[in-house]
C-alpha cells in the first residue's frame, strides 16, 4: 500500500516551522507584540505557508502566540500570572507523575532521573537561566514518561512552552544551594519509591518558584 508522502512531509515540515518560531521567541529574536506575517515567515523559514499556519495554530494554543483572524497574528506578551500558572499546573503534573509512577521505577529510571537533576544543578551553579528551564522542563517530562501517562505527557506539551518563557527571566535569580538541596532529596525520595515524600518536595520547590516570580 502505497504511503502518504505528502502528508508525511507536511507534518515535518510543520513540526521544524513549530521548532524555529518557538526557539526564537524564547531566545528573544522574535519580541513580544511582534506582528508575525505569513509572507516574512515563509521567507526566513523557507517552508511554505500552509505548514507555518499549523505551527502559528499550534503555538497559539500554547499562549506563545496571539492570533485574530484577518487583523494580526503575533508573539503573545510575556503574562507574569500566566507563566505562574503555567508553572503551577507543570508541578501538579510532576508531582501526580511521582506518586503514581514511582512503584514502576528500575534502576534505569533512577540513572535517568539522576542524570537530568545533575545538569539542573549545573545550570544553576552557571546561572544559566535558560538552560535551567530547559533541563527543567525535561525533567518533568521524564517523570511522565517513566509513568507512561500519555495523556499527562500531552498536557505538559501545552503547558511547559509558557514555562520556557521564563530562561530569560530567571538570570540573576536562581539560588543554586536551594537547587542542589531540592535535587538531592527528591533523589533519595525516589531512590525510596516514596511517592508522598516526593509530592512534598516538587509541591515545596514550585511553590519557592513561584515565590521568585511574584518579584519579577
Amino acid at each position: 500500500m502505497p504511503m502518504p508522502t505528502d502528508h508525511v512531509a507536511r507534518i515535518s515540515l510543520s513540526e521544524e516551522a513549530y521548532v524555529r518560531i518557538e526557539a526564537a521567541i524564547m531566545d528573544g529574536t522574535l519580541e513580544p507584540g511582534e506582528r508575525l506575517r505569513d509572507a516574512d515567515l515563509v521567507e526566513w523559514l523557507g517552508i511554505s505557508r500552509t505548514p507555518i499556519r499549523h505551527a502559528l495554530d499550534r503555538l497559539a494554543e500554547q499562549g506563545l502566540v496571539e492570533m485574530e483572524r484577518n487583523r494580526f497574528t503575533r508573539v503573545a506578551r510575556f503574562d507574569i500570572r500566566g507563566v505562574l500558572e503555567s508553572v503551577q499546573v507543570a508541578g501538579d503534573l510532576w508531582a501526580g507523575a511521582a506518586l503514581r509512577g514511582l512503584p514502576l521505577w528500575e534502576a534505569d529510571d533512577d540513572e535517568l532521573i539522576g542524570d537530568i537533576q545533575a545538569e539542573l544543578v549545573a545550570a544553576a551553579a552557571n546561572d544559566d537561566a535558560p538552560r535551567l528551564v530547559t533541563v527543567f522542563s525535561q525533567l518533568v517530562v521524564a517523570f511522565a514518561r517513566i509513568e507512561d501517562n500519555a495523556v499527562r505527557i500531552r498536557t505538559l506539551g501545552n503547558v511547559l512552552p509558557q514555562v520556557r518563557r521564563l530562561g530569560r527571566k530567571l538570570h540573576g535569580h536562581l539560588d543554586p544551594l536551594a537547587l542542589e538541596r531540592f535535587a538531592r532529596d527528591l533523589r533519595e525520595a525516589t531512590a525510596r519509591r516514596d511517592g508522598p515524600a516526593a509530592v512534598t518536595l516538587i509541591d515545596g520547590y514550585v511553590t519557592r518558584i513561584g515565590d521568585v516570580l511574584t518579584t519579577l
